[in-house]
């Protein structure tokens, strides 16, 4: 795999093994997909801390800047505050969706994909809030505003990304 720009120590591998026999006492389900239903949400569900950590990082980084560069970013639209209020919604849903991860309702597995889009893109917006808030000093080659910045890509992009999240809600209304 090609060295990514952020969270490239993430380990991505593909495995694939041929002719190999596994002991009846090994096999975790027949049929794969009852099984594959009742684990997916705990699995799209720990990618959450991800975002999460991101974003409280990113609402640290703009309180930060208010010592040198508050009388000018109190202009920008959005501001910490802002971040925090949405974080708090983020968290409590992952927390009740959390509390059941075994839960193979439809209803459920929307709510979970749901949660899962509006981290990713929670992220990129406090990303890129922090890199406006922290100005030049974000865009130097080892701030913590840019890196931050790849990060939240990172977040939007990895399995399932938004886009996969998005067709994924699609299907499900036309269903």
């Amino acid at each position: 795999c090609p060295p990514f720009l952020a969270m490239d120590g993430t380990g991505t591998y593909a495995v694939q093994i041929r002719n190999a026999f596994v002991p009846d006492r090994m096999i975790l389900a027949e049929n794969a997909m009852p099984f594959v239903k009742r684990i997916r949400a705990g699995f799209v569900l720990l990618q959450a801390g991800m975002g999460i950590g991101l974003i409280r990082d990113c609402i640290a980084l703009m309180q930060q800047t208010r010592a040198q560069l508050g009388h000018v970013n109190k202009f920008l639209e959005t501001q910490p505050e802002d971040h925090v209020e949405t974080l708090a919604g983020l968290e409590a849903t992952v927390a009740t969706l959390a509390a059941t991860p075994f839960e193979t309702d439809p209803a459920y597995w929307r709510a979970v994909i749901e949660a899962r889009l509006a981290i990713g893109e929670s992220s990129v917006a406090a990303a890129h809030d922090a890199m406006l808030h922290c100005g030049a000093r974000g865009y130097v080659a080892n701030a913590a505003a840019q890196r931050r910045l790849r990060e939240a890509y990172f977040v939007a992009i990895v399995t399932p990304a938004t886009k996969q999240l998005r067709k994924m809600l699609a299907d499900m209304e036309q269903q």
